[in-house]
């Protein structure tokens, strides 16, 4: 029966794990319900599934899609999947969670973004990422801003001959 149920959560896995668009693996201490069901709910806010999974299969299910996360998953692992980038969120939510509750029970051990695997100390600054609606604002200011300068300078020329024209008629000349 277990092998059964063992296949079962190794092919859901396998399956979230190709659907995912990123993920973050946390390492999963002494957690108690409370703390359990707050994180859950703030990960369900920033629209993160969150599950806690058994290593070995986690390792498993990753490998049939060619990450090597067998570093991250050690011990107790609980796996947050997120549609996108959506696991830069999740680790944000994490690590304000683990900020504010000194001895935090959990840990972000790797993640997932976009097909690289981050694990270890890389695993910790994906909650410091930027997000795609953020990047993408920087570019469009970036692009426009020396359009907008352009627009300036022009505009200021005009505006400068059309004072001095005015000025040159309310003068009488």
């Amino acid at each position: 029966m277990p092998n059964l149920v063992n296949q079962i959560l190794l092919s859901e896995l396998q399956s979230d794990f190709q659907n995912m668009g990123s993920c973050v693996v946390v390492d999963v201490g002494a957690v108690n319900p409370q703390q359990d069901i707050e994180i859950r709910a703030q990960l369900r806010e920033v629209g993160v599934r969150y599950r806690v999974v058994r290593s070995r299969l986690a390792k498993k299910a990753f490998g049939a899609i060619g990450l090597d996360m067998s570093e991250a998953l050690k011990g107790r692992c609980g796996i947050a999947v997120a549609e996108e980038e959506g696991a830069i969120g999740a680790a944000k939510v994490l690590r304000d969670w683990i900020k504010k509750n000194k001895d935090s029970p959990i840990a972000i051990k790797g993640g997932v973004i976009e097909g690289i695997a981050f694990v270890g100390a890389a695993a910790a600054e994906i909650a410091e990422l930027a997000d795609r609606n953020t990047i993408n604002t920087q570019m469009v200011c970036a692009i426009s801003g020396p359009a907008r300068g352009l627009a300036g300078v022009v505009n200021a020329v005009a505006g400068g001959l059309a004072r001095c024209l005015q000025a040159k008629v309310d003068k009488g000349e």
